[in-house]
């Protein structure tokens, strides 16, 4: 009985270690900053995560309107990722009222005013001009497809998934790596498609994913996905799109210099030809073109 109780005593003190550590992981290190919101927004907070004393980059994380980003700072796995990078972690927590967001003075609109009060805050708390990693859903893909095309130069590489409505897209000199996604059951596929032709149209290096069985909610495996490209995004800043590889968006195989060159639409950007099979892995089997195809395919394109 007296060992039966010991042991007892030594479980219940592990369990509640193990939970102490949780939640040490969870909430380490994690500083909201509070700035004077701009015109067209009521709230302008940052939560911030700095896993190391000379960070290289920040990850920017987005949430949907007018969302509080604590959780996603406080999500283990993005901890980590951002350590093993060596990124300060961002979450954004700003807000504006809806008749503002949607007469495009909130801070969905980047160069407004919300862009700014962002890039103050981070370059003030980091004490200088890191590059940003953007990642936002829904309401954050507003913001984030926005403030890549107002601040270019600032960004390594974006994902904006399901925004509900774009701007056109202008050319620059400047065009940061970028990925457009959407469920293929949300509304917001077709202007979210439309939106990612109109770029690269003009050439700019993005990439399109439609979400199989999805609506308005994020995916786990698009998160890992993003992960993976920014990571190689990251070993080579200065990455040109001729050191990556062309797809077909719709077949998921190879693109042909005809089909990037006369119908640049129908094409999406990779860093590297490692991330093919992680791409065609978020597809249906039937959708792609048989492995064996697909490598022929790839043998004959090479020079």
């Amino acid at each position: 009985m007296h060992i039966s109780m010991h042991i007892r005593v030594v479980f219940v003190i592990v369990v509640c270690s193990l939970l102490l550590d949780l939640k040490d992981i969870q909430a380490e290190d994690i500083m909201k900053h509070t700035m004077i919101p701009t015109r067209g927004m009521t709230r302008a907070d940052i939560y911030v995560v700095a896993p190391t004393s000379n960070p290289v980059a920040i990850l920017l994380l987005a949430p949907g309107c007018n969302g509080d980003c604590r959780y996603l700072v406080s999500d283990a796995v993005w901890n980590e990722y951002a350590k093993s990078n060596r990124l300060a972690l961002v979450g954004l927590s700003f807000a504006s009222n809806t008749e503002d967001i949607h007469s495009g003075k909130g801070y969905y609109y980047a160069s407004c005013g919300s862009g700014t009060v962002l890039l103050d805050a981070v370059d003030r708390i980091f004490g200088k001009k890191l590059p940003l990693l953007l990642y936002g859903f829904s309401g954050g893909a507003h913001f984030v497809a926005r403030f890549s095309e107002w601040k270019p130069d600032r960004v390594i590489g974006w994902c904006a998934y399901s925004a509900g409505w774009w701007d056109i897209p202008n050319a620059s000199r400047i065009s940061p790596p970028g990925i457009v996604v959407c469920g293929e059951d949300d509304e917001r596929l077709g202007a979210s498609l439309a939106y990612f032709k109109q770029g690269r149209a003009i050439g700019k290096p993005w990439l399109w994913i439609e979400v199989k069985d999805n609506g308005h909610s994020q995916s786990k495996k698009v998160d890992s996905f993003v992960r993976n490209y920014y990571s190689l995004l990251l070993k080579d800043c200065a990455l040109s799109t001729e050191k990556g590889i062309w797809i077909d968006i719709d077949s998921l195989s190879f693109a042909t210099s005809d089909l990037k060159n006369n119908y640049p639409c129908n094409t999406g950007w990779l860093p590297s030809e490692s991330l093919f099979e992680t791409l065609r892995d978020l597809y249906p089997t039937n959708q792609v073109l048989p492995k064996k195809v697909f490598v022929d395919m790839r043998a004959k394109l090479k020079p």
